[in-house]
């Protein structure tokens, strides 16, 4: 990644990088703890050219080191503390709009939305966080692409323990932010919903002077939010996705909606509601900065949905691919996306287990079951331990130990032209059944 902070005419430090695998002439290598100590690389960044790295004091590998390697060290008490440090003292050399999300689900919905918001401007003036780089390593090394030609930076941000939002949002140092939502995500880790609401509204502890936050009507734990927001002296611009909202339902079809803005019709070519929360958080974030209605309309128009997120494929069968990752939030919306697709066909929901929800698991796998039951017909093959509280409470479940044993059984039972569903948690790997079925001639 290029940070291209230092004169070009007298460079110290032209890129930085974790890897040493990535490592150009001139680069800052930076090791970080993970499965491995990337210190145990510093010796191949060198031999890669890197003009320097970053070392924790007193770090055993520095024994192995020549003492002319030994001068190229920069000693700090946390490489990943100092990653962030750098980023910020980078992010200060400049004044960008940064807009910074969070949220139990929706994040990148959101993200992409907006960039689609902003493309008005060229791609020098605008950086987005890209795939999934949102985390303590991701943020700092999005950080790191602005530039003086930078006007908009959009920053999505996640955490899966108490502490982290604070952390990324003090080294971003946003102007606005927004929270799509408060769900049960990482419930196993923040112990409860309201340490949820506390670590995603945590955002506006590093907002600037000023600072606005973006958040729907419906958000839980929205007044102890504002309250929040009050001491912190940000303002709080809320946008009606469920009581009366300004953007309206005109009529659904199996792959999106046809909807009503102002005197504008506009088609959103996703199928579930849940999802529109997100079009409408990218409204008030456009009137915000009096974007024109014409460039929020081709936003709303224009937009994609993600590798692995409602991707839907059409083969033998028609497959709903939502294998990237699962809570209950967005397993619930995903449900009602493909019943909206679905329109009376055969539909088959094909889960795996929700990770991260401990103690909660029981719970919420359960309520998933209940939905569905509630749906009152389609099939459920359901895969992961904890799945089986879920499939208890839907009369048309069925539980399996393994992939392959949904795989034949969708072979074997289930009609050409169904609707299948795939979703489950990153770990579950759901995407192996999307792969298999999707090369399935019959």
């Amino acid at each position: 990644m290029k940070p291209d902070w230092e004169n070009p005419k007298n460079p110290k430090f032209r890129w930085i990088s974790t890897s040493s695998r990535e490592i150009k002439k001139d680069s800052l290598f930076v090791p970080l703890r993970a499965e491995r100590d990337g210190h145990q690389f510093i010796a191949d960044a060198l031999k890669a050219g890197a003009s320097g790295f970053l070392c924790e004091k007193n770090h055993p590998i520095l024994k192995s080191l020549s003492k002319e390697d030994q001068k190229k060290a920069i000693f700090v008490k946390d490489t990943l503390i100092a990653l962030g440090k750098l980023s910020n003292y980078h992010r200060n050399r400049f004044n960008p709009t940064i807009l910074a999300i969070t949220g139990s689900s929706g994040k990148t919905t959101t993200k992409d939305l907006l960039g689609a918001l902003f493309s008005y401007l060229d791609s020098k003036s605008i950086v987005i966080t890209e795939k999934n780089y949102n985390n303590e390593i991701g943020v700092p090394f999005t950080l790191f692409r602005i530039t003086e030609l930078t006007r908009v930076v959009i920053c999505e941000m996640g955490m899966n323990h108490r502490g982290e939002i604070e952390r990324l949002s003090k080294i971003a140092e946003p102007s606005h932010a927004l929270i799509t939502n408060i769900g049960s995500a990482h419930i196993e880790n923040l112990k409860s919903r309201e340490n949820i609401a506390e670590e995603k509204s945590d955002i506006i502890l590093g907002l600037r002077n000023s600072g606005v936050l973006f958040v729907p009507d419906d958000l839980d734990f929205l007044d102890r939010i504002k309250q929040k927001s009050k001491k912190q002296k940000v303002k709080v611009v809320v946008w009606k996705h469920t009581k009366n909202p300004e953007l309206k339902i005109n009529s659904i079809e199996k792959n999106g909606f046809h909807l009503q803005w102002k005197k504008e019709s506009i088609h959103w070519r996703i199928p579930g509601s849940k999802l529109l929360s997100n079009v409408r958080g990218m409204i008030a974030v456009g009137a915000h900065f009096g974007i024109s209605d014409l460039q929020m309309k081709r936003a709303i128009q224009t937009y994609k949905s993600p590798n692995k997120r409602l991707n839907i494929k059409k083969g033998y069968y028609t497959i709903i691919d939502d294998s990237y990752n699962a809570n209950p939030e967005s397993v619930l919306s995903s449900i009602d996306a493909s019943v909206q697709y679905a329109q009376g066909k055969e539909i088959v929901w094909v889960l795996g287990t929700m990770k991260e929800l401990g103690k909660f698991s029981k719970y919420y796998h359960e309520k998933i079951g209940k939905e569905l039951e509630k749906i009152g017909k389609g099939t459920l093959l359901a895969f992961g331990e904890d799945t089986i509280s879920m499939v208890k409470q839907f009369s048309r479940g069925k539980y399996f130990q393994d992939k392959q044993g949904i795989i034949s059984y969708i072979k074997n039972e289930v009609p050409k032209g169904a609707v299948i569903l795939i979703k489950g948690s990153r770990s579950m790997k759901m995407e192996e059944i999307t792969t298999e079925l999707d090369s399935f001639k019959g």
